[in-house]
């Protein structure tokens, strides 16, 4: 799955973004790297940072490793 990656900077001016009821927030990954899902791309609350968001680099989603049984 092709997820979205900011740099440093993007994450930076990025990260917490709100419009209305909905907030932008990057997650880590299984790789520890920040992502969030192509599908900001197209919602409608983040079309004022749509050209910044589509300057992310766009990376192989890592998955965590499963947790070894207890």
């Amino acid at each position: 799955m092709i997820v979205l990656h900011p740099n440093t900077e993007q994450y930076n001016a990025l990260n917490g973004y709100k419009y209305e009821s909905s907030e932008l927030l990057f997650v880590l990954d299984g790789s520890d790297r920040y992502i969030v899902g192509t599908q900001v791309l197209n919602d409608p609350n983040f079309v004022a940072i749509h050209n910044q968001l589509n300057e992310l680099e766009r990376i192989e989603y890592t998955p965590f490793p499963p947790e070894p049984d207890a």
